[in-house]
């Protein structure tokens, strides 16, 4: 196994939802490559919502406890990182969607920046364009 100063650093951003955690487990496929930490509010996701498939995986991610809209929060989980994707997303209300997808993406994105970090991505889903349900939304719309 290759030493730890060669893998990059990765930061998933809501690594214990869905998406999360299957972008932790194709990170973690390449564990020559990459150590995983991800920061959600409630840590690790629990047994019941992780695919058994995944579960072993998972085991290896480092799960931070805390609030992306908590500037400490994200500036330690940031620290030392080579690279963030975020995984966060919500439905509701458009105020809501635009808090949690849009405000709290902004926030980490300067907080990245900040911290040197030198790759950001960004994963949502097309149901964040009002009435998109059923709809092909070309990929080079933003």
């Amino acid at each position: 196994m290759s030493s730890n100063v060669l893998k990059k650093r990765l930061l998933i951003l809501g690594g214990n939802g869905y998406v999360g955690q299957n972008i932790c487990h194709a990170a973690l496929l390449q564990s020559d490559k990459y150590l995983v930490r991800s920061l959600s509010r409630s840590g690790p996701p629990s047994p019941s919502s992780t695919p058994p498939h995944l579960a072993s995986t998972l085991e290896q991610v480092e799960w931070v406890s805390g609030d992306v809209f908590d500037a400490s929060a994200r500036k330690d989980s940031m620290e030392g990182v080579d690279y963030v994707v975020s995984t966060i997303g919500a439905f509701g209300s458009n105020e809501f969607m635009q808090r949690i997808c849009g405000d709290a993406t902004i926030e980490a994105i300067l907080t990245a920046k900040e911290a040197g970090v030198k790759k950001f991505g960004f994963v949502s889903s097309a149901q964040v364009y009002e009435g998109s349900a059923g709809v092909k939304i070309p990929e080079s719309v933003p």
